[in-house]
């Protein structure tokens, strides 16, 4: 929880990298109303040898839950224009 939902200094670190790549943008950590308490705000792979990986969506705007999140941005495709952009 503490590197979730806390300011841990690698995740500001990681933030500004991409706030700094992605300067038209606002970039933020998904908020628990958008996938619900359950699920991390913060995701990462980490490979190794050996492991075996498929294509596979981590995260939709298309498929959110019913939510506030929903209920303000509604459902759409992923870099809508307007909306906010999974990533």
């Amino acid at each position: 929880n503490e590197i979730c939902f806390g300011p841990h200094p690698a995740i500001l670190e990681f933030e500004s990298k991409l706030t700094k790549l992605f300067h038209e943008f606002i970039v933020s950590r998904l908020p628990e109303a958008v996938l619900g308490a359950c699920v991390s705000p913060l995701t990462a792979n980490a490979p190794t040898h050996g492991d075996s990986f498929h294509y596979h969506i981590d995260a939709d705007p298309l498929q959110v839950p019913a939510s506030p999140w929903s209920d303000v941005f509604g459902v759409y495709p992923n870099r809508s224009r307007g909306k906010p952009r999974f990533v």
